[in-house]
């Protein structure tokens, strides 16, 4: 299983060619010799700005963009050109879309109903938000999974759990059909399913969800691996969340809320008291107080 061994550095191979300008070109020239081929000619200014357009924003250049590219004689004017475009919010709506394609993001549950999901867009949001402030990947990867927990005083943190709930959802299989019926049961099971498959082939580029069913056969992926994986999900439900983009008014709203988690605690438990001590004369008071 290559694909799991440990990433190791190699030295890049030596080449006198002029366009090799970084390790990654040696590589390619390498591979290029090695096949009996050679490299293209370095492109034109007026298709570099078109390419790099169109790769980092998804759009054309304009044709006034262009001309001042083609005639900018400073040294360093395809750097200035990159730092331009990255620097527009159009990058991040751009290669947001990968990303939200990676974890089948939609804005409907799909499935027979597909109903819409009103409240899908701040994920969404938050996706190109985090690529145009050139968020650490590690960090990234962090709030998706469990973002609430490990930064509870973050609200972005919050949102970027939508990632677990991105996928298309069973309406019918959740709502219509309780979880006491096979078909309610296996929709649980499927969205739970769905769950681990996405974190594991968005975070890992491996497939787990053959393991459901029999040991997996090309991955050294165990049945009682998959289950174990799936008990981290068993707990979630998809819901509407309430969240302040604020990060005071989060910090203070989170604080209330575990207050209130404990006073509430601590009614349930007086609560008991009470009627521990009640007896079946107080009961008949009760009763005849409230015909009064």
């Amino acid at each position: 299983w290559w694909a799991l061994h440990p990433l190791a550095r190699h030295d890049p191979p030596q080449h006198d060619a002029a366009w090799v300008r970084t390790p990654g070109d040696a590589f390619i020239l390498a591979k290029l010799k090695e096949n009996g081929l050679a490299a293209a000619p370095e492109a034109d200014r007026r298709t570099l700005i078109r390419r790099l357009t169109y790769n980092l924003h998804g759009l054309p250049p304009s044709p006034d963009e262009i001309v001042s590219f083609v005639n900018d004689e400073r040294p360093d004017a395809y750097e200035r050109l990159v730092d331009r475009l990255l620097e527009s919010p159009r990058y991040g709506e751009r290669w947001g879309r990968h990303w939200l394609d990676v974890v089948h993001f939609g804005e409907t549950h799909g499935y027979d109903k597909d109903k819409r999901r009103p409240n899908a867009w701040p994920y969404r949001d938050y996706v190109i938000r985090s690529l145009n402030d050139d968020k650490p990947y590690s960090r990234f990867v962090e709030e998706q999974i469990a973002g609430d927990v490990l930064f509870p005083d973050d609200p972005d943190a919050t949102v970027a759990t939508g990632f677990i709930a991105a996928g298309p959802w069973d309406f019918v299989g959740h709502v219509e059909l309780p979880e006491t019926k096979t078909d309610g049961l296996i929709a649980r099971y499927n969205d739970r399913d769905d769950m681990v498959s996405t974190v594991m082939s968005t975070f890992q580029s491996l497939t787990v969800h053959c393991a459901r069913c029999h040991d997996h056969k090309f991955d050294p992926i165990k049945q009682e691996d998959y289950y174990r994986l799936q008990a981290v999900f068993a707990g979630i439900d998809r819901a509407d969340r309430p969240y302040d983009r604020d990060p005071k008014v989060h910090r203070v709203r989170y604080s209330l809320l575990a207050e209130r988690k404990s006073l509430d605690e601590r009614q349930r438990r007086v609560a008991e008291k009470v009627a521990a001590v009640s007896s079946p004369e107080l009961k008949r008071l009760d009763e005849r107080l409230a015909e009064l």
